[in-house]
């Protein structure tokens, strides 16, 4: 069977301590770690992944609202092995190893850190092989970082005794370790069908989870609030939990409590009850990944990077993708200033 490709979508939340977030350390930590094989995970002796053909691009050069991100591809680079083959009605013995290296294209818009993500044939990464792998970059380049840090302050010392002296200790209290979680984006018209399969539905958790300072932007009340105070106590995540293991819960406010609470990609949820027999039926976010199957997508990352961005915004504009109402200021001055570097 051919393979189809098909774009998924995550919400790409990198954290450094409870202070600062991606567009903080993007030019210092963010993009070196996208660097072009400059740093490469090892997985056992047979199996690397690292990022190749990686760029910063302007997807929107409106000036006054420009919208830059990062493209590339995630490789793995590994060996596959075979020990025997079944000829006619025999079972043989056939040693084989044979190189491979598959790839999957992403795109990291920055504006609203939303990561547009596809595998490129069969046994490509996966979207949680690129959390892995760019998790490992992220902290390589952090600690480079530091590094460089203390010998630039090092230097200086040489020339004028009277500069403080940095240490390793002091600068990771101001920049923590690069703590990064993705997210994938809920296909609402898939859940509302998973939730209408249910009989009855007798439990629904549902836990916030820490962003990169875009407001929690849900249209409920309830779940502003219930954001807020989570800030408030900074509390890295935060848990509802509705139950009626009795009569159920309402089927119709279930769905939109869940359309509410995961539009932005920063909570997970997971539901439980009974279908029309009677067994038990549960899911999670996890089993309603929006897809969009785009067999056609180029192998050319600039042509893939325009396709893959055109129908980001079809679905935002068909209310599929949920972005952020509004951006940080800082975020917004940071944007302006990469693509002024980018003209």
């Amino acid at each position: 069977m051919k393979f189809t490709k098909k774009l998924e979508f995550g919400n790409y939340t990198l954290k450094f301590g409870s202070e600062n977030v991606l567009l903080d350390y993007i030019n210092e930590i963010v993009t070196p770690s996208f660097s072009e094989r400059k740093y490469i995970r090892h997985i056992g002796d047979k199996t690397d992944f690292f990022f190749i053909d990686t760029k910063m691009v302007v997807l929107d050069d409106n000036k006054t609202k420009p919208v830059v991100g990062i493209c590339g591809r995630i490789i793995k680079n590994t060996v596959l092995t075979r020990d025997q083959v079944f000829e006619g009605d025999t079972l043989l013995e056939d040693y084989e190893e044979l190189d491979t290296a598959p790839s999957s294209f992403f795109l990291l818009i920055l504006n609203n850190h939303r990561l547009i993500f596809c595998k490129e044939v069969s046994g490509a990464p996966t979207i949680e092989n690129f959390q892995s792998t760019s998790q490992y970059c992220l902290m390589e380049s952090w600690t480079e970082y530091i590094n460089n840090q203390v010998e630039e302050n090092k230097s200086s010392r040489r020339k004028n005794p009277k500069i403080k002296r940095l240490t390793k200790k002091s600068l990771k209290n101001d920049c923590p370790s690069p703590k990064l979680r993705i997210t994938t984006l809920t296909d609402k018209e898939t859940l509302e069908e998973f939730i209408d399969s249910f009989e009855e539905i007798n439990r629904l958790s549902i836990k916030l989870l820490p962003t990169n300072k875009e407001e929690i932007d849900n249209d409920d009340f309830f779940w502003q609030t219930f954001g807020d105070k989570s800030s408030g106590i900074d509390s890295e995540n935060t848990r509802v939990i509705f139950s009626n293991p009795t009569d159920g819960l309402n089927q119709a406010k279930v769905f939109s409590e869940l359309e509410s609470a995961t539009s932005l990609a920063n909570s997970n949820f997971s539901v439980k009850g009974y279908d029309e027999n009677g067994d038990i039926r549960q899911g999670n976010n996890n089993d309603f990944s929006l897809l969009v199957e785009l067999p056609d997508l180029s192998k050319d990352v600039d042509d893939a990077t325009e396709t893959a961005y055109e129908e980001f915004k079809k679905l935002v504009a068909n209310d599929r993708i949920c972005i952020p109402r509004k951006t940080e200021n800082n975020a917004r001055r940071i944007i302006k200033s990469l693509f002024r570097r980018l003209q």
